[in-house]
């Protein structure tokens, strides 16, 4: 766009070809609708349900799902050297391709619901226009401006363009949706010096922003796109979505856990082949593709996917409306939080903080309390007279600083809307720039009393008296030091001063109504932080996140807000836009980390500002409301918008909504997204854990007998039945909040760091009782039915008859194949709730959370297990497990569950024991040699990081006591 905020006007009115008293004619707007189209913000094309839905099936995980269901039934096939099929063959596929449908459905769900939320914070309102066209007035969609148009504007009306003002009566904007300053500019028409910064460009009205008070009259210099609206909006839509750090890491370890499986069953093939019967090739085949499907953990997907799926409905609950599910996960890994300050850490609200009286500084709640007095008479008539705000409810119309007095006013009983009735306003000279001044005249008891408001240094001016210890005297020079200095002191601490003065001269006229006044007092007033969001960011340092405020404000504004935050104190710790424009890339990236406020900033700072932080290695979220903050919105890792105060466009960019724009919320969202996280992981070293457990069992046990000891159906049962249970469980069971006395884990941390230990100790220990299983199992088999003519072990019998085929080899194992199926399916019920990842090394105390949701599942678990180990039927036919009593197979009767068997049952019931038995022993080694165990260099780490701990906190307590003694 031109510097048309340094044009004359008549040069403008040239350039664009308009008539800035008669506007355009209809046959100029109708040329500029064809070639420049409609005046209406790029909106972003959303991806349909069925896109959605189909995507899913070609996430990695998913494929590998497929690629296993297809496994599944092509195994068969080939073990068996036939082309027939039967409905048992398909067993394996039907519940694999159930759960990856489930798993899109899941996902497919959650983006349209989070998709419709989003669509119902949007404002429902057409935004309308009056103009000047053809030399007359008439009000239009905004949509239809043009370039060159003439638009008019009055205080409550939202700017529907781009404007260059051409005239304008104390007219006002509020533009802190796109600059984040939260006060109103005032606006005028004279040209100004070129600048890129928004803030400054004092005679052009930015599209979207708001009109708080008096009068304006504009040319539109930019429609649509071309708008300072509209580029945010365009660069918002162009961006294209990154992926999750979950969803990255989910990538990477779906890859390792394809190419692990391929390896596995190629591995196992080999193997078998050239140490067995070659010409047993396709049993070998099945038992390395029986491995492989071991190897995959098929639920994780659809554990993963409803893990996230119950914490967005856990947090739409804490005002968090999450749009994607893998953004749960990123919240918990942010380190630093970037915060825009308007709205966001304050209340958005300007509120007196502190009263001039008697030249003496006060709180306003002290002056609430102070007794009636003419002083106070006087100071309250000055709040709501010279004042054209008006609250009613929730409505509130007019400027915010005057809205402050009006709530002041409310405070000490005084309505602004019974006062003005009771002492009717008969003249008034408005506020203007140049004055800074605004005056009324007001009838009280039958008396004309002039009440006026303005900057303290210019009311002071026209005062020659002063109101002292409810004195009338003469203002004198000492009297001025002292106002002058008490309102230094005040604008220091970024505080707004206005001051009030009245006069009941009963000869005054309108020439002199501004001269003689008697000083009443002044009030000083700021938009104060919310009290929340200062617990909200002391909650984020104890969680080892950085908290960096990013503001419209100036550079003294920011900081005393940042104190109140204890965010900052010292201006080293504050970068204002000047000086972010003179840094290069290089000198940036070297002195970002020790900012923690950046003022005066323009949107495209706010992007470099979280590129760089990004190029640091942080996981960064960025929050805001404004279409200042769109663009950093989206390029952050996650961005976070306010439902109730944020504009579409922030909204659009951000990948999660907080309905109620409290900033103490996202840390609500970060330790759910720990949680989510933090079960994630659990959630794996159980499925992998227990995967390699049956890996190294079948493995073990293959290549001693070239047989596999669980079949395919046996393996899909267990993953998809009982671990998926569990798993599942795991994401359903409660927060630990201690995960938010840690640092975050960001960086290249996959999801296996951390966890290779307890996988490795689940794997090794359910394996070791699955084998024993299996050959305890063993024992019960009456080999005599088999054909054994001496007392020979069923081992030798086994290795020496050369009369079993494929199908009696595995029949006749089916008491091993049992057992250990027993003892498979048992153990993860219990050392499932064994699994602790969380900060136990942090405490000394062993806190243990009984999950209720893991309790049922395990229960559930158990219950499956044993109807598919005991019910005629299902045990023998589907799962090849042992039958109830006598049953003819092949011409012989085989033995069932008898008296003399039944031991089997309760010692595979024992076995399953061992696994949890032996991770509570090692733990608990591993918590006594941490906490117990006498270390030297342990004692001496606590020391100086208390050491380090009392400095810190001796150094934030000075900081506090300087900013007191200072205010």
């Amino acid at each position: 766009m031109e510097n048309y905020e340094s044009k004359k006007l008549a040069d403008i009115e040239k350039d664009l070809q308009t008539d800035f008293k008669k506007g355009l004619t209809q046959e100029q707007v109708d040329k500029k609708l064809l070639s420049d189209g409609k005046n209406e913000l790029p909106v972003a094309r959303v991806t349909p349900w069925y896109r959605t839905f189909l995507l899913a099936f070609i996430e990695p995980l998913q494929i590998i799902l497929i690629i296993a269901a297809i496994i599944s039934v092509v195994a068969p096939i080939v073990a068996n050297k036939t082309g027939h099929m039967s409905f048992h063959d398909f067993i394996d596929f039907i519940v694999i391709i159930a759960i990856v449908i489930i798993d899109a459905i899941l996902e497919t769900v959650q983006t349209v619901k989070a998709r419709k939320s989003v669509d119902a914070l949007k404002a429902l309102s057409k935004p309308r226009s009056v103009v000047i066209r053809d030399g007359q007035q008439k009000e239009i969609d905004a949509a239809d401006l043009v370039v060159g148009d003439i638009v008019v504007l009055e205080a409550g009306k939202y700017v529907p363009a781009e404007l260059r003002i051409i005239k304008a009566s104390d007219f006002m904007i509020d533009e802190s949706i796109l600059t984040g300053e939260s006060v109103p500019v005032d606006k005028h028409a004279n040209k100004i010096s070129p600048t890129v910064i928004l803030a400054e460009k004092k005679n052009i009205a930015f599209m979207s922003t708001f009109t708080t008070a008096g009068r304006g009259i504009g040319v539109v210099i930019a429609t649509a796109i071309n708008s300072e609206i509209g580029k945010i909006a365009a660069a918002v839509n162009s961006n294209e979505d990154e992926h999750t750090p979950l969803e990255k890491k989910l990538t990477s370890f779906s890859y390792w856990i394809s190419c692990a499986a391929a390896f596995v069953g190629v591995t196992i093939f080999a193997a078998m082949l050239f140490t067995g019967d070659r010409n047993a090739w396709a049993n070998y085949l099945m038992v390395a593709i029986t491995l492989a499907i071991g190897v995959i953990p098929e639920s994780l997907a659809a554990v993963v996917s409803i893990t996230l799926s119950f914490s967005t409905k856990r947090m739409a609950k804490e005002n968090v409306i999450v749009k994607k599910l893998a953004s749960v996960e990123t919240l918990g890994s942010v380190n630093v939080i970037c915060t825009d300050k308007t709205g966001t850490l304050t209340q958005n609200k300007m509120t007196v903080q502190k009263v001039i009286v008697n030249n003496k500084i006060i709180t306003q709640k002290d002056y609430v309390k102070l007794p009636s007095s003419l002083q106070k008479e006087l100071f309250l008539k000055s709040l709501v007279l010279p004042n054209d705000s008006v609250t009613e409810g929730t409505e509130r119309i007019g400027d915010p600083t005057e809205l402050a007095l009006v709530d002041y006013a409310e405070l000490m009983g005084i309505d602004e809307q019974k006062s003005r009735e009771l002492w009717l306003r008969t003249d008034e000279i408005p506020f203007d720039s140049e004055r800074k001044l605004m005056t009324t005249v007001n009838e009280i008891d039958s008396k004309q009393v002039t009440f006026t408001k303005g900057a303290i240094d210019q009311l002071l001016k026209v005062c020659s008296r002063i109101i002292l210890n409810d004195q009338i005297i003469n203002l004198t020079d000492e009297h001025r030091h002292e106002i002058l200095k008490s309102a230094t002191t005040l604008s220091d601490d970024a505080l707004r001063v206005l001051a009030f003065a009245y006069s009941d001269d009963i000869n005054q006229t309108k020439a002199n109504y501004e001269a003689n006044l008697i000083f009443v007092g002044a009030v000083a007033m700021i938009d104060p932080v919310r009290i929340e969001a200062v617990q909200a960011i002391e909650e984020a340092h104890a969680a080892g996140i950085r908290v960096v405020m990013i503001t419209g404000d100036h550079a003294i504004t920011a900081l005393a807000i940042a104190r109140d935050l204890d965010l900052a104190y010292t201006p080293y710790e504050v970068m204002s836009s000047e000086a972010l424009e003179r840094y290069s890339e290089e000198e940036l990236l070297r002195v970002i980390d020790n900012i923690k406020v950046f003022a005066r900033v323009n949107p495209d700072h706010k992007v470099r500002i979280v590129n760089a932080l990004q190029k640091k290695g942080n996981i960064v979220s960025m929050t805001g409301d404004g279409v200042n903050d769109a663009p950093s919105l989206s390029k952050a890792d996650i961005g976070v918008a306010m439902g109730i105060t944020g504009t579409d466009v922030a909204k659009q960019a951000a990948d999660v909504i907080l309905t109620d724009d409290n900033f103490a919320t996202i840390m609500k969202g970060v330790n759910e997204g720990r949680n989510v996280y933090q079960k994630i992981k659990r959630a794996i070293v159980l499925l992998m854990g227990f995967n390699l457990a049956n890996v190294v069992s079948i493995f073990v046990i293959s290549m001693i007998l070239h047989v596999s000891p669980l079949e395919a159906t046996n393996i899909l049962f267990i993953n998809l039945i009982v671990e998926s249970c569990l798993a599942i469980a795991i994401g359903m069971g409660p927060l630990d909040d201690t995960l938010m006395l840690l640092p975050p884990k960001f960086g290249k941390n996959g999801l296996l760091k951390g966890s290779l230990l307890p996988i490795v100790k689940i794997g090794l220990f359910s394996g070791a009782a699955s084998i024993l299983a299996f050959f305890v199992g063993m024992e019960a088999v009456d080999i005599k039915v088999w054909g054994a003519i001496d007392e020979s072990s069923w081992y030798t019998f086994f290795k020496t008859t050369s009369n079993l085929t494929l199908t009696d080899k595995i029949q006749f194992i089916s008491f091993g194949r049992t057992a250990m199926f027993i003892t498979t399916v048992s153990s993860p019920l219990l050392f499932a709730h064994l699994i602790k990842l969380s900060n136990w090394q942090a405490n000394r105390k062993v806190n243990w959370t009984i999950s209720m949701p893991l309790v049922y599942a395990s229960l559930i678990a158990l219950g499956l297990g044993m109807i598919v180990t005991f019910i005629p039927g299902i045990n023998d036919n589907i799962f090849g497990l042992v039958h109830y009593g006598t049953k003819e197979i092949d011409g012989r009767m085989l033995q069932g569950w008898n008296a003399q068997n039944i031991w089997l049952i309760f010692a595979s019931f024992g076995m399953a024991l061992i696994a949890p038995l032996g991770i509570l022993l090692t733990d608990a080694i591993v918590f006594y040699s941490y906490h117990l165990a006498p270390k030297s260099w342990q004692t001496n780490r606590e020391l100086v990081l208390k050491m380090l701990e009392a400095d810190r906190k001796e150094e934030i307590a000075q900081a506090k006591k300087n900013k007191q003694i200072k205010k």
